[in-house]
């Protein structure tokens, strides 16, 4: 099986360019970093038939995620670099609704347009239900943990970080809560200044990543809203840098990557 592998700013991906049998199963094989070739996910296009292509999108542990901004840019680049799709701007077809997407063709930069967050929530998002943004409270190894949690894209929690807080404990016991009908990433932010924030994120199916594009943006949203930081706001993740801007709509601008190509050999 042909694969090509893109990161974006750090969070990798491999890439297909057909719909596997079972997205599941290959998912969980290809991106094994031990017995595979190793990701976050596994990402695939398919035939949309309301908007120009749609991205099909699953974990590391073979779960699906309904949107990731880093895995869309790099798509949008692997579309590009095969000559699938070689239209600067186009809408893409997602589990989370429309998304358009522009490629920066002078650079591996990828636009990602993620809408409008949602912040009412059903009671499958979070325990009995969220009708506004507000802060919610948890007890996690005898300490208070204070966040918002919104949608952009997929779920996410924001917490904002203090010096005393363990988050390699937290991130995945918040991430599994039972709060969370069905789990939640978890974004710990830092407010640098107001145009600058660091992110780092766990992610429910794939664990701590080196970046989460809707996650930084989720985070950058909620800073500008709770402290009115700049409407473009920088954010530094472990693996890199992303750029978002606030608008009518919440943009992610950052770099796609491609890695390698090669063949990929199943064994049952």
């Amino acid at each position: 099986m042909r694969f090509s592998k893109y990161h974006g700013t750090g969070n990798d991906f491999i890439l297909i360019d057909h719909v596997p049998q079972n997205p599941s199963k290959l998912a969980i094989l290809m991106c094994d970093r031990h017995k595979g070739i190793g990701a976050d996910g596994l990402i695939y296009p398919s035939i949309s038939d309301r908007y120009d292509i749609k991205f099909n999108y699953y974990n590391s542990d073979g779960t699906i995620a309904p949107m990731c901004g880093n895995g869309m840019r790099t798509f949008v680049k692997y579309l590009y670099d095969e000559g699938k799709y070689l239209n600067k701007s186009f809408v893409v077809e997602t589990l989370a609704g429309p998304i358009a997407v522009t490629h920066h063709l002078d650079s591996n930069w990828i636009e990602v347009d993620l809408g409008v967050p949602i912040v009412q929530l059903s009671q499958s998002d979070v325990r009995d239900g969220q009708s506004s943004l507000v802060a919610h409270e948890l007890k996690i190894n005898h300490q208070s943990i204070r966040f918002h949690t919104i949608v952009v894209g997929t779920l996410h929690t924001m917490v904002e970080m203090d010096e005393s807080m363990d988050i390699e404990t937290i991130g995945p016991k918040l991430a599994y809560h039972p709060f969370f009908p069905e789990a939640t990433n978890v974004n710990f932010v830092t407010m640098i200044d107001q145009q600058h924030i660091k992110v780092k994120t766990y992610e429910r199916g794939a664990g701590w990543t080196l970046s989460c594009g809707t996650g930084s943006a989720a985070s950058a949203w909620l800073m500008h809203k709770l402290h009115q930081t700049a409407p473009h706001i920088h954010v530094e993740v472990p693996g890199g840098q992303l750029q978002v801007k606030i608008d009518k709509t919440v943009k992610l601008i950052g770099p796609a990557i491609k890695i390698a190509k090669g063949e990929f050999e199943i064994h049952e």
